[in-house]
């Protein structure tokens, strides 16, 4: 047991080695860079120790348990910067998919949900660490006919013109939007949601449009009351829509490549997103779902990439 204990301590000094500065005049302190010198957190250690400034890295902290995390120190989201504690750096082309999601090798070998209609969820542990707030991206891709927030509307108001899956649910634990819902605790609280639409530009004047974003050209469905205004909607597709389609050629939630008249793209930060939670939670991890009211046969998303931080 000594000498595990003797190799372990090893092995965190070497990688504490790759935080530790060059520059013998930032180094001012050993908070957060040893093991008998833990932080509580990423935020505690750069408000406490200066050296942290320079290197987002490895960082030792304690909460229930000593450890190592990573810690970006340079990351600025909601005008906080430094102190970020990152908890997914997800990057489906090189990396498995978390459980809970297929690496789809049909489509590019991104990450996407089951065949059948209804969330699937991924879990990105905390690793005890309380949290106040979080700041993340995602970027993916759309399948086929995704519909944004028509399954909340749908068992909301009961649309007529359309049979829904049996998935779709006016809760943020069913099925209320095409895309991808990012939420936390249990019960669950809302996060943000990475909403998906029908066609940016199209006008399905006999649907209403209902199934394009709030902000499209031909606005759809508003988002349910819980969601109010912590979303990204937008569609990769212009035109009528193909179920059998990857629009690979549009990342979706990028602000880019918005036509005209379709307000999807002004939302300053995208991909990024802030939210500021009410008072620090200590859920054990964040639960990104995604989420689709038909089959995938019919539509689906495909993640390309998800950073998630807490602090």
């Amino acid at each position: 047991m000594k000498m595990l204990v003797v190799y372990y301590t090893i092995i965190v000094t070497v990688l504490l080695d790759q935080v530790v500065s060059d520059d013998p005049t930032t180094c001012t302190t050993k908070y957060g860079l040893e093991l008998d010198h833990p932080g509580t957190s990423c935020d505690d250690i750069y408000e406490k120790n200066p050296a942290s400034h320079y290197k987002s890295g490895l960082y030792v902290i304690k909460t229930n348990k000593v450890q190592l995390v990573y810690c970006d120190m340079s990351l600025e989201c909601g005008s906080h910067k430094g102190g970020w504690m990152r908890i997914a750096d997800l990057d489906t082309r090189k990396d498995n998919c978390p459980p809970g999601w297929i690496k789809n090798s049909g489509y590019n070998s991104l990450c996407t949900g089951g065949s059948a209609a209804g969330c699937y969820s991924a879990h990105f542990t905390t690793d005890g660490t309380s949290f106040s707030r979080i700041c993340g991206m995602m970027k993916g891709y759309q399948k086929g006919s995704m519909n944004g927030f028509f399954p909340y509307g749908y068992a909301a108001f009961g649309y007529r013109l359309y049979t829904p899956a049996v998935t779709v649910s006016t809760s943020l634990d069913g099925v209320y939007v095409d895309g991808v819902s990012i939420t936390y605790g249990n019960p669950r609280k809302h996060i943000w949601t990475y909403a998906v639409g029908l066609s940016e530009d199209y006008d399905y004047s006999s649907y209403n449009n209902r199934f394009n974003c709030p902000c499209a050209k031909y606005p759809g469905t508003t988002p349910p009351p819980y969601i109010g205004n912590d979303y990204y909607c937008e569609s990769g597709n212009t035109g009528e829509y193909r179920d059998s389609t990857l629009y690979s050629q549009d990342p979706l939630w990028d602000g880019y490549n918005c036509p005209s008249e379709n307000n999807c793209c002004n939302r300053p930060g995208m991909p990024w997103f802030f939210q500021q939670l009410p008072v620090k939670e200590s859920a054990s991890s964040i639960e990104v779902r995604i989420c689709h009211d038909e089959s995938f046969a019919n539509e689906g998303v495909a993640i390309e990439q998800l950073q998630l931080y807490i602090q």
